[in-house]
């Protein structure tokens, strides 16, 4: 029988995998596969698409994984007490977990600046009509940012997985 602290462990991990797998699709499948393509509408709405509806998804996905690390980190049995004091700061899970915690944190910044901010300027930028030169540009800037901007949130990614091995 399971039970309640191993569901939430459980719901945790399959909200990671949702979040990072489909941060890994995007940005190792999906976009690299797009640049065989020429940019036009249906390159953008594509994109458009798929970054939508990843978004949401995605931050459903981390809504869950805080509510359930909050709960994580109770039935680990770390009291207001040992955060005050500082033990929990000299053992191994409390610096495995402040290191955790510490990227995902990052990791939820780098996305929300993707999803909100960089992302959404992108996406007007490549549908205005009658591309200029400056215009194109600006839009292989953007892109770069943006490109770059994924490939650190997988770095970071790969860094809080390997936190969380060994925290097990």
């Amino acid at each position: 029988m399971i039970t309640l602290n191993k569901f939430i462990v459980l719901v945790h991990v399959l909200s990671a995998m949702v979040w990072l797998g489909g941060m890994f699709f995007l940005s190792l499948v999906l976009f690299p596969a797009l640049k065989k393509f020429e940019p036009g509408e249906k390159h953008t709405q594509l994109i458009s698409i798929t970054a939508n509806r990843f978004r949401k998804i995605s931050w459903i996905a981390i809504a869950i994984l805080i509510i359930t690390g909050i709960f994580n980190v109770l039935n680990f049995g770390i009291s207001h007490e040992m955060i005050v004091s500082g033990d929990f700061y000299t053992s191994h899970l409390g610096k495995m977990l402040t290191l955790k915690v510490s990227l995902v944190i990052v990791m939820i910044i780098l996305s929300a600046s993707h999803d909100f901010i960089l992302g959404p300027r992108y996406s007007v930028l490549v549908r205005l009509q009658k591309p200029d030169k400056n215009r194109l540009s600006e839009i292989e800037r953007r892109r770069k940012i943006t490109s770059w901007l994924a490939r650190v949130n997988i770095f970071i990614a790969i860094l809080v997985v390997a936190c969380a091995v060994m925290l097990s």
